[in-house]
């Protein structure tokens, strides 16, 4: 009888320990994935204050690199069509502020400064410091204060909202384009300074190009339309950019084009890049002495036979913190 009461009181026992451990694992869980999908505080950086107006830019030297400067309520953007590979052209390239931005490239008769660079122009922001052409500007930071070191930046996901269309013409990329430096104050880049673009919606292909060293995937954990999702995007790197002291370039391509509300880990990208340069023997690249220095988004494009009729909207631009996988 002892024995049986032994027995069923180990029973109980086991029975409990058993329930006690699924139930944590259940509330752990629910708990990672709060923390996975929810931050713990939010920026807006776009739309700003500044609305009601329209930036132009055409060949012209005085518009193609035309700028404005967008107040918000704690930040400000600059802002530029910035046709810097178009010689002459006919049209213009309009970016129209109103509670959203709306880009419209409609150009013909294009030629270029440099004909074997397959891209016009890069219209769009730009968010942090940059002292060289064409900004040579600080923009009003908060939360995210550039420049700042690499290995000091704060977890967070940068959140586009955006849509393409394309009637004539080709999206090279809508991205980012990241400047990180060893000085915040250098007025002009060279080698030793690094240019990270991440190509959410693209159409260039680097097969043909002899210069871009394929050097593997990074698997980031991006923010689509409010779901994280694991995604592999390819890594290239060009070691120099225009000449023998050029900066260094390094592009992540999105699996496969991305629009809607799409969020990046820019500090994750940013910190697991060493892997990839060192594959090309470019082993300069230490996440604590190098400044990120300035954001921009864009969209890189290029015409056919001299037209582009072409463009993108920017519905917001979101920095989120605290999130779990940053």
């Amino acid at each position: 009888m002892k024995l049986k009461i032994v027995f069923a009181i180990a029973i109980i026992i086991i029975v409990l320990v058993s329930f006690s451990a699924y139930w944590y694992s259940r509330t752990s869980h629910n708990e990672v994935n709060v923390a996975y999908t929810k931050s713990t505080d939010e920026v807006k950086l776009f739309p700003t204050q500044s609305r009601g107006f329209s930036l132009i830019g055409s060949y012209l030297s005085d518009s193609r690199y035309g700028m404005a400067q967008l107040y918000g309520q704690n930040s400000s953007l600059m802002a530029s069509p910035f046709l810097w590979n178009v010689k002459e052209g006919e049209g213009q390239v309009t970016m129209n502020f109103s509670n959203y931005l709306k880009v419209v490239i409609n150009m013909s008769g294009i030629n270029k400064i440099t004909p074997s660079i397959p891209v016009d122009g890069y219209p769009g922001l730009m968010y942090g410091r940059e002292m060289w052409f064409p900004f040579v500007a600080q923009t009003e930071t908060y939360r995210l204060n550039l420049p700042e070191i690499v290995n000091d930046l704060p977890s967070f996901y940068s959140i586009l909202n955006y849509s393409i269309f394309v009637n004539e013409g080709t999206v090279d990329d809508f991205s980012y384009d990241i400047w990180l430096s060893q000085n915040p104050n250098v007025t002009y880049l060279k080698y030793g300074d690094f240019e990270v673009m991440i190509w959410l919606y693209w159409h260039e292909n680097f097969s043909s190009d002899k210069y871009m060293i394929y050097t593997g995937e990074m698997t980031v954990p991006v923010e689509v339309n409010g779901t994280f999702e694991p995604m592999n995007f390819s890594v290239y790197v060009l070691p120099r950019t225009g000449s023998a002291d050029g900066w260094t370039g390094v592009y992540l391509l999105a699996p496969r084009n991305l629009q809607g509300s799409v969020g990046v880990p820019i500090a994750y990208v940013l910190n697991n890049m060493s892997p990839y340069l060192n594959k090309v023997k470019i082993n300069i690249y230490n996440t604590s002495k190098y400044y990120l220095d300035a954001i921009q988004v864009g969209m890189e494009f290029n015409d056919i036979s001299g037209t582009a009729d072409l463009g993108y909207s920017l519905y917001s631009w979101t920095l989120t913190f605290g999130n779990a996988t940053a």
